[in-house]
């Protein structure tokens, strides 16, 4: 990735778009850290035929936790063991109480142990690659702002259809609020209601399969992130709309903040990529 100097943040993001996997997987081979980590999961993973097992092995639960974009709940062990001793699809599970894709899919692979999630050989490698994946999202943030929750939301958003999906997965949220023009502290201050309407208004979940429109939001997003600061608010933001002399009439947010507006969704259930290697 060193390459990578003096390209723009949307170069750099097209570039990566193109074969991100080739690309992730370059960088964990550059990294001694990360190939030994890896190295270490695949001889010893099948070895672990219990949860309990899984939480004393830090290192093994580390590649687990990066394949499920979990890795700061490394410490949480009591969460985890929650998670993967529970049927994630009861209703009074924790998984259920969460309400978050992540905890979710961590919980619909790991839940099950008639036969340790790691028994297989194809079973090891897509943990690998999904952890591989993640880590370089991760990674290249610090080339450019955002560029990793662009590639995200790049490779996850075939799979939203309902829009309490989008909403519901912080990352691919992040990237969604661009297209709002809506700073996303200042669209996390608002009622959901109101979020939603926004989202609605300029979301169109139905076009999230179309390579060319996912495209044009995370490039607008990554636009958005570079952008300097501006000392004046920039119009159609909440603190535009506070700031004296502000229009408030048109399409400006106070506008579409209607509650009357909103439907939600409340029978989605959540899906992605790592869940679908535990099918």
């Amino acid at each position: 990735m060193s390459g990578s100097i003096g390209f723009s943040p949307i170069s750099l993001y097209e570039q990566y778009a193109a074969h991100e996997t080739t690309d992730a997987a370059a960088a964990m081979k550059a990294d001694p850290q990360a190939s030994t980590l890896i190295a270490y999961f695949n001889k010893n993973a099948a070895d672990i035929t219990t949860p309990a097992q899984l939480l004393k092995n830090y290192k093994v639960l580390s590649v687990v936790l990066g394949a499920f974009n979990l890795q700061s709940s490394i410490n949480d062990t009591a969460l985890l063991k929650q998670l993967m001793t529970q049927n994630p699809s009861a209703k009074n599970s924790l998984s259920q109480q969460l309400a978050n894709p992540q905890y979710t899919l961590f919980a619909q692979a790991m839940s099950d142990w008639t036969t340790s999630p790691f028994a297989t050989a194809a079973t090891r490698a897509q943990l690998v690659q999904a952890y591989t994946t993640n880590t370089f999202e991760q990674n290249v943030n610090s080339q450019a702002a955002g560029l990793g929750n662009a590639l995200y939301f790049t490779r996850e958003a075939s799979s939203i259809t309902t829009l309490t999906q989008l909403q519901a997965d912080p990352n691919l949220l992040q990237v969604a609020v661009a297209t709002t023009g809506v700073p996303y502290d200042d669209f996390g201050a608002l009622e959901f209601n109101q979020q939603t309407a926004l989202l609605q208004k300029n979301i169109k979940v139905s076009q999230l399969k179309t390579p060319s429109y996912v495209k044009q939001i995370a490039e607008q997003y990554l636009v958005q992130q570079t952008s300097n600061s501006q000392s004046t608010p920039a119009p159609g933001t909440l603190a535009a709309l506070y700031s004296d002399g502000t229009d408030t009439s048109g399409d400006s947010v106070l506008s579409i903040l209607d509650p009357q507006s909103v439907s939600t969704d409340t029978n989605d259930s959540s899906s992605g990529s790592v869940l679908s290697l535990f099918a």
